[in-house]
């Protein structure tokens, strides 16, 4: 999918992911930095972007500093969330998807929220877009009730 092909709300969402995604940092191996942008259900966009670390058990994803920014201002109340990234070149040529750690941590606000969050992950360009679901990227999460 392409940009044009989203909805308004989501190409805001997505500007919104692009312009933090300025501020990542990784001065690391590949350099890819990401940004992001929740959308809160009252339609409040909160951006996050990657901050890399030479010890990278310690680096901190966009999307769950994003949430981390939504949840400090109280607003837990997540519909969708908006990735972009680049790396060394500037470019990337396939989508940003969420690691593992972050589609775990994306399911805490389904369980607190009750229903789906809607994620658009884009290369750099934003020519190449994929739009799906949490469910979708996480469809069996390791749940209190699987303790």
């Amino acid at each position: 999918m392409k940009f044009e092909e989203l909805y308004k709300e989501e190409q805001e969402l997505l500007n919104s992911a692009e312009k933090a995604l300025a501020n990542a940092y990784n001065p690391y191996n590949s350099q890819t930095r990401i940004g992001a942008a929740v959308r809160i259900k009252t339609g409040e966009i909160i951006p996050g972007s990657s901050i890399a670390n030479a010890s990278s058990t310690v680096n901190l994803c966009a999307e769950r500093i994003a949430i981390a920014n939504a949840n400090t201002q109280g607003m837990r109340d997540i519909t969708a969330l908006a990735l972009i990234g680049t790396d060394s070149d500037g470019v990337v040529e396939n989508p940003v998807m969420p690691c593992g750690v972050c589609r775990q941590f994306m399911e805490e606000y389904l369980t607190m929220n009750g229903g789906d969050i809607t994620v658009i992950c884009s290369n750099s360009a934003k020519t190449n877009i994929i739009k799906t679901s949490l469910k979708a990227l996480l469809p069996l999460p390791y749940t209190a009730s699987t303790n």
